[in-house]
């Protein structure tokens, strides 16, 4: 069981699941009505659940996106890379 969060940066908690992983039951539960195996999917949710805990536990806040971004794919939001100076700051070191 994970201990109640003591500052506002932690993430928010229902009941005994983090935010995150409580979206992971519950997608899974909405499945299982739709496909009326409510039982097997709440059990793949609860065992997804964990398994991305564990996940999210050994790695660095963060990794699961990363990840995400490497195995889609996808590309970073940003136009320009941050490490090209700003046009309006004129100070440069």
């Amino acid at each position: 069981m994970r201990k109640i969060p003591n500052y506002l940066d932690d993430q928010q908690q229902i009941l005994f699941w983090e935010f995150d992983e409580f979206i992971l039951l519950s997608l899974a539960f909405g499945i299982g009505i739709m496909l009326h195996y409510l039982g097997t999917f709440i059990v793949i949710g609860l065992l997804a659940g964990r398994f991305y805990r564990r996940m999210k536990d050994r790695r660095a806040n963060g990794f699961l996106i990363h990840a995400l971004y490497w195995i889609t794919g996808m590309r970073s939001v940003e136009k320009y890379p941050t490490s090209r100076p700003l046009p309006f700051i004129k100070r440069f070191f």
